[in-house]
């Protein structure tokens, strides 16, 4: 029996990156797709609670299973897992965004990563797939034309080799970067998560009635701190590979000395505010 893939996406069904990786992972798997009907870049691990969702299924070009949804990732996470699978699938793979998603600040934000991230959370191994693009607007990744065959071959063989070999013991997903470009000496590197990738600004500005309105934005780094995602891929043109264990986010270190003499002295405060 062929292993299944649930394949989702936050750049929309339309999108270069989804869709070549889509045509390899047939190869190895049977691929149940389901992205968002438009673009939903930058919206985390967020779901749709405030209005119903429609969800379209179409045929691709390679008879694979294909949904659209007119929510996030998280909607399209949550419907394959929860509506449209009759089980778990064995992997859940999110991308190829069009973008990089390095740093634990594009982490929290990208839906790309979101995806990866709910899928472990119900514990499915996951990986999150995306490439460097230098000197485009990743925001409109419809308008995207750059090769994207050479990644998603390179995306295939990770991806084949999490479906054979598993993840390592207590790694919840993989968070995979590619370089703008694969080169001859182009590796793959083992990283960790860069703080930051970008100084984050606000650009104010007025509307014709004098008005202000803001758009957040931001200035990419360009050095980052050895053994990095963000310096593998963009100093050194690699292949990041970041091992996410979810389990060090939520428990890592909190029985110090430190955290015990904190929980106590609170407990003692709160006790005198509530008796």
């Amino acid at each position: 029996m062929n292993k299944t893939i649930l394949l989702t996406n936050d750049d929309g069904y339309k999108s270069i990156g989804f869709r070549y990786l889509m045509k390899q992972l047939t190869d190895i798997a049977d691929i149940v797709a389901i992205a968002p009907e438009q673009p939903r870049s930058a919206a985390g691990l967020s779901i749709t609670v405030h209005k119903p969702l429609r969800v379209n299924k179409v045929l691709s070009s390679d008879n694979v299973e294909l949904y659209t949804v007119t929510g996030t990732t998280g909607d399209c996470v949550t419907i394959g897992i929860f509506y449209v699978l009759e089980k778990y699938p064995d992997l859940i793979v999110s991308g190829i965004n069009v973008g990089e998603n390095i740093s634990l600040l594009e982490f929290f934000m990208s839906g790309t990563v979101a995806g990866a991230i709910l899928g472990a959370i119900h514990g499915i191994p996951s990986i999150a797939f995306s490439k460097r693009e230098v000197g485009r607007d990743v925001l409109f990744t419809e308008d995207i034309k750059t090769p994207y065959q050479e990644v998603a071959r390179c995306a295939k063989i990770i991806t084949s080799y999490v479906l054979d070999e598993g993840l390592p013991k207590g790694v919840d997903l993989l968070n995979v970067n590619f370089p703008d470009r694969i080169r001859a000496n182009t590796k793959v590197r083992i990283t960790r998560l860069a703080k930051l990738s970008l100084r984050s600004r606000v650009i104010v500005r007025k509307d014709p009635r004098g008005r202000p309105y803001y758009w957040i934005w931001g200035d990419k780094f360009t050095s980052f701190p050895r053994g990095t995602d963000a310096h593998e891929i963009v100093d050194m043109g690699n292949i990041s590979i970041t091992p996410i264990i979810l389990s060090n986010l939520a428990y890592r270190n909190i029985r110090t000395i430190r955290f015990q003499e904190m929980e106590k002295y609170l407990n003692q405060e709160i006790m005198e505010v509530i008796r």
